[in-house]
Protein backbone atom coordinates (compact mmCIF):
# COMPACT_ATOMS: atom_id res chain seq x y z
CA UNK A 1 0.00 0.00 0.00
CA UNK A 2 2.78 2.38 0.80
CA UNK A 3 4.33 2.14 -2.74
CA UNK A 4 0.85 2.54 -4.74
CA UNK A 5 0.54 5.71 -2.00
CA UNK A 6 4.13 6.49 -3.35
CA UNK A 7 3.30 6.12 -7.00
CA UNK A 8 0.48 7.73 -6.55
CA UNK A 9 2.21 11.35 -5.30
CA UNK A 10 4.22 11.31 -7.75
CA UNK A 11 2.20 11.05 -10.92
CA UNK A 12 0.02 13.20 -9.15
CA UNK A 13 2.81 15.60 -8.55
CA UNK A 14 4.04 15.23 -12.40
CA UNK A 15 0.61 15.88 -13.37
CA UNK A 16 0.01 19.13 -11.50
CA UNK A 17 1.58 21.95 -14.07
CA UNK A 18 0.18 19.59 -16.86
CA UNK A 19 -3.74 20.07 -15.01
CA UNK A 20 -2.81 24.30 -14.82
CA UNK A 21 -1.65 24.26 -18.31
CA UNK A 22 -5.15 22.78 -19.40
CA UNK A 23 -7.21 24.64 -17.10
CA UNK A 24 -5.41 27.77 -18.16
CA UNK A 25 -6.09 27.06 -21.28
CA UNK A 26 -9.95 25.77 -21.04
CA UNK A 27 -8.80 22.21 -22.21
CA UNK A 28 -10.68 19.34 -20.55
CA UNK A 29 -7.98 17.50 -18.67
CA UNK A 30 -8.56 13.75 -18.11
CA UNK A 31 -9.04 13.56 -14.02
CA UNK A 32 -5.77 11.69 -12.45
CA UNK A 33 -8.23 8.54 -11.31
CA UNK A 34 -9.42 8.38 -14.65
CA UNK A 35 -5.98 8.29 -16.01
CA UNK A 36 -4.65 5.42 -13.52
CA UNK A 37 -7.98 3.06 -14.37
CA UNK A 38 -7.24 3.67 -17.77
CA UNK A 39 -3.56 2.86 -17.26
CA UNK A 40 -4.92 -0.48 -15.44
CA UNK A 41 -7.10 -1.48 -18.37
CA UNK A 42 -3.84 -0.97 -20.67
CA UNK A 43 -1.69 -2.69 -19.02
CA UNK A 44 -3.99 -5.81 -19.19
CA UNK A 45 -5.25 -4.90 -22.52
CA UNK A 46 -1.29 -5.41 -23.59
CA UNK A 47 -1.03 -8.72 -21.63
CA UNK A 48 -4.14 -10.39 -22.95
CA UNK A 49 -2.89 -9.24 -26.09
CA UNK A 50 0.23 -10.82 -26.15
CA UNK A 51 -1.54 -14.01 -24.92
CA UNK A 52 -4.48 -13.60 -27.41
CA UNK A 53 -1.33 -14.13 -29.75
CA UNK A 54 0.76 -16.72 -28.18
CA UNK A 55 -1.76 -19.07 -28.12
CA UNK A 56 -2.63 -21.10 -31.55
CA UNK A 57 -5.71 -20.74 -33.50
CA UNK A 58 -6.09 -24.23 -32.50
CA UNK A 59 -6.03 -24.09 -29.19
CA UNK A 60 -8.84 -21.07 -28.75
CA UNK A 61 -11.37 -23.97 -27.85
CA UNK A 62 -9.39 -24.75 -25.23
CA UNK A 63 -10.71 -25.29 -21.60
CA UNK A 64 -9.36 -27.11 -18.86
CA UNK A 65 -12.99 -28.85 -18.15
CA UNK A 66 -16.55 -28.67 -19.28
CA UNK A 67 -18.72 -25.83 -17.88
CA UNK A 68 -15.87 -22.99 -18.00
CA UNK A 69 -14.96 -20.72 -20.91
CA UNK A 70 -12.28 -21.60 -23.75
CA UNK A 71 -9.71 -18.70 -24.69
CA UNK A 72 -11.80 -17.54 -27.38
CA UNK A 73 -15.11 -17.02 -25.10
CA UNK A 74 -13.19 -15.73 -22.42
CA UNK A 75 -11.83 -12.74 -25.50
CA UNK A 76 -15.41 -11.89 -26.29
CA UNK A 77 -16.92 -12.15 -22.62
CA UNK A 78 -14.31 -9.29 -21.75
CA UNK A 79 -15.37 -7.32 -25.06
CA UNK A 80 -19.08 -7.92 -24.32
CA UNK A 81 -18.77 -6.85 -20.89
CA UNK A 82 -16.06 -3.88 -22.30
CA UNK A 83 -19.13 -2.42 -24.37
CA UNK A 84 -22.05 -3.21 -21.29
CA UNK A 85 -20.04 -1.45 -18.79
CA UNK A 86 -18.48 1.00 -21.93
CA UNK A 87 -22.09 2.13 -22.17
CA UNK A 88 -23.44 2.44 -19.01
CA UNK A 89 -20.51 5.25 -18.29
CA UNK A 90 -21.48 7.01 -21.91
CA UNK A 91 -19.87 5.45 -24.79
CA UNK A 92 -22.58 4.52 -27.05
CA UNK A 93 -22.14 1.12 -28.65
CA UNK A 94 -21.29 0.94 -32.43
CA UNK A 95 -24.48 0.57 -34.72
CA UNK A 96 -24.64 -3.15 -35.87
CA UNK A 97 -22.41 -4.63 -32.39
CA UNK A 98 -24.23 -6.91 -30.17
CA UNK A 99 -22.17 -7.51 -27.11
CA UNK A 100 -24.25 -10.60 -26.02
CA UNK A 101 -23.21 -12.22 -29.68
CA UNK A 102 -19.85 -11.00 -30.33
CA UNK A 103 -17.03 -13.44 -32.09
CA UNK A 104 -19.95 -16.09 -33.13
CA UNK A 105 -18.01 -17.63 -36.22
CA UNK A 106 -15.18 -15.76 -35.78
CA UNK A 107 -11.52 -16.48 -36.41
CA UNK A 108 -8.67 -15.66 -33.89
CA UNK A 109 -7.54 -12.67 -35.45
CA UNK A 110 -10.93 -11.27 -35.60
CA UNK A 111 -11.54 -11.98 -31.64
CA UNK A 112 -8.75 -10.13 -31.01
CA UNK A 113 -9.80 -6.99 -32.84
CA UNK A 114 -13.06 -7.37 -31.34
CA UNK A 115 -11.47 -7.21 -28.02
CA UNK A 116 -8.87 -4.54 -28.61
CA UNK A 117 -11.65 -2.23 -30.20
CA UNK A 118 -14.10 -2.86 -27.36
CA UNK A 119 -11.14 -2.27 -24.37
CA UNK A 120 -10.74 1.29 -26.78
CA UNK A 121 -14.11 1.85 -26.16
CA UNK A 122 -14.55 1.03 -22.18
CA UNK A 123 -11.20 3.61 -22.06
CA UNK A 124 -12.71 6.21 -23.56
CA UNK A 125 -15.76 5.87 -21.72
CA UNK A 126 -13.79 6.28 -18.86
CA UNK A 127 -11.27 8.88 -19.85
CA UNK A 128 -14.96 11.11 -20.32
CA UNK A 129 -16.30 11.01 -17.22
CA UNK A 130 -16.27 14.03 -15.43
CA UNK A 131 -14.42 13.85 -11.79
CA UNK A 132 -17.44 15.13 -10.33
CA UNK A 133 -19.85 12.63 -12.21
CA UNK A 134 -16.95 9.41 -11.12
CA UNK A 135 -18.31 10.52 -7.51
CA UNK A 136 -21.94 10.46 -8.27
CA UNK A 137 -23.66 7.67 -6.44
CA UNK A 138 -24.94 5.08 -9.29
CA UNK A 139 -26.86 1.55 -9.11
CA UNK A 140 -25.57 -1.03 -11.11
CA UNK A 141 -25.15 -4.86 -11.36
CA UNK A 142 -27.57 -4.89 -7.71
CA UNK A 143 -25.60 -2.44 -5.59
CA UNK A 144 -25.43 1.58 -5.43
CA UNK A 145 -21.71 2.64 -5.43
CA UNK A 146 -19.59 5.76 -6.93
CA UNK A 147 -19.57 5.63 -10.56
CA UNK A 148 -16.05 4.92 -9.66
CA UNK A 149 -16.48 1.98 -8.94
CA UNK A 150 -18.21 0.71 -12.03
CA UNK A 151 -15.45 2.06 -13.85
CA UNK A 152 -12.63 0.09 -11.86
CA UNK A 153 -14.56 -2.93 -12.46
CA UNK A 154 -13.19 -3.06 -15.71
CA UNK A 155 -9.70 -2.95 -14.62
CA UNK A 156 -10.31 -5.69 -12.09
CA UNK A 157 -12.18 -7.70 -14.90
CA UNK A 158 -9.59 -7.31 -17.31
CA UNK A 159 -6.99 -8.30 -14.52
CA UNK A 160 -9.26 -11.21 -13.62
CA UNK A 161 -9.54 -13.13 -16.85
CA UNK A 162 -5.80 -12.44 -17.81
CA UNK A 163 -4.86 -14.75 -14.92
CA UNK A 164 -7.66 -17.11 -16.30
CA UNK A 165 -5.73 -16.74 -19.79
CA UNK A 166 -2.28 -17.18 -17.90
CA UNK A 167 -3.36 -20.70 -16.62
CA UNK A 168 -5.00 -21.97 -19.96
CA UNK A 169 -1.70 -20.79 -21.72
CA UNK A 170 0.66 -22.44 -19.39
CA UNK A 171 -1.57 -25.42 -19.17
CA UNK A 172 -1.25 -25.89 -22.41
CA UNK A 173 3.00 -25.24 -22.14
CA UNK A 174 2.43 -21.34 -23.74
CA UNK A 175 5.05 -18.80 -21.72
CA UNK A 176 3.21 -15.68 -21.47
CA UNK A 177 5.52 -13.65 -24.18
CA UNK A 178 6.24 -10.82 -21.65
CA UNK A 179 8.05 -13.44 -18.96
CA UNK A 180 10.23 -15.25 -21.59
Amino acid sequence: MKKFAKALAVVTALAMPFSAFAAHHGKHETPLANQMIVASIEAAQDKIGQLADAIPADKYDYMPMEGVSNVGEVLMHLAGANYYIGSMLGAEIPEGVNPRALGEGADKAEMIKIYNASAKLAKKAIKGVTEGAMAEEIEFFGMTAPRARLATIVADHQHEHLGQLIAYARANEIVPPWSQ
